[in-house]
């Protein structure tokens, strides 16, 4: 693959990246069984669906005291895949490329991909499981956040394979 078609690809996957934590990752639909009526008719604001991004599932997570949580979420979520497309831009950008110990970062990040996936994942599967039949709907940013971990994993597979090419 040449340098541009990743370049191409690495931008595409910088603009998904970046949908992904401006758009919801997913919808909750809080349901309390049999008590549901009741409830809404108690606290209507807590039965209404809700919306929920990257940032704000962080930081709600860190104001409720879970911060271990918080940071993890943050850490695979947030901080390693900028990293890593930071990393995958330079790689592709600088004509001699990154230096070995950066180039070891980004093999090292790499093997964490799959692991902010299924992070999400994880987060929505808990969640359908509630009792009183809550639901949990996907949205575009699930979707987005997916395809850029997907892609950038074949962007840096199609980078060191170019690499070990030359």
């Amino acid at each position: 693959m040449t340098r541009p078609m990743i370049l191409c690809l690495v931008g595409t996957c910088c603009v998904l990246f970046g949908s992904a934590v401006a758009l919801p990752i997913f919808t909750l639909e809080p349901k309390a069984g049999e008590w549901t009526s009741v409830a809404q008719i108690i606290s209507p604001s807590d039965m209404q669906a809700k919306a929920m991004r990257l940032l704000e599932g962080v930081a709600i997570l860190w104001n409720e005291g879970e911060r271990i949580l918080a940071l993890l979420i943050a850490l695979f979520s947030l901080v390693l895949p900028t990293l890593k497309l930071t990393m995958l831009w330079m790689e592709v950008v600088l004509k001699e490329g990154l230096p070995e110990k950066w180039a070891l970062f980004l093999r090292a990040v790499s093997r964490y991909a799959m692991l902010e996936v299924f992070l999400v994942a994880l987060t929505v599967l808990l969640i359908k499981e509630m009792p009183g039949g809550s639901r949990v709907t996907l949205q575009a940013g699930f979707y987005t956040f997916s395809a850029s971990v997907l892609l950038s994993l074949m962007a840096a597979h199609w980078m060191e394979r170019s690499a070990r090419q030359n």
